[in-house]
């Protein structure tokens, strides 16, 4: 949903470079690890799957604010934390109109029943 499909190859990527950036090796290395993922089972853990699975199940659950505001702070202090502000604006922003509009959908039917 959003997108979040295509960012976490990226994610998992840059989540391995410290603030800053890094060298060609630093580059290199973290995208030799980000390739060699490893499934976490259960989102309680602080890595970069759980995290991921975590922000999944935020967006299959339709909590688009829970589900930025676990994926900023879970790459708080990373690289990846200047990659992600797109997804997030575009998340909040939908997020601020669906509510918009649950709320226009209330005051029309309760303006109809009156």
């Amino acid at each position: 949903m959003l997108q979040f499909d295509t960012l976490k190859g990226t994610l998992r990527h840059f989540n391995l470079i410290p603030p800053g950036g890094g060298g060609i090796l630093t580059h290199s290395l973290a995208h030799v690890a980000s390739s060699l993922k490893v499934k976490e089972a259960d989102q309680s853990g602080d890595g970069i799957e759980s995290l991921i699975n975590r922000v999944e199940s935020f967006l299959a659950e339709g909590k688009l604010s829970e589900a930025a505001d676990s994926l900023e702070n879970g790459v708080k202090g990373t690289q990846a934390a200047e990659v992600i502000n797109d997804w997030l604006r575009q998340v909040r922003n939908r997020a601020i109109t669906e509510q918009a509009l649950t709320f226009v959908r209330a005051y029309a039917t309760a303006i109809s029943l009156t």
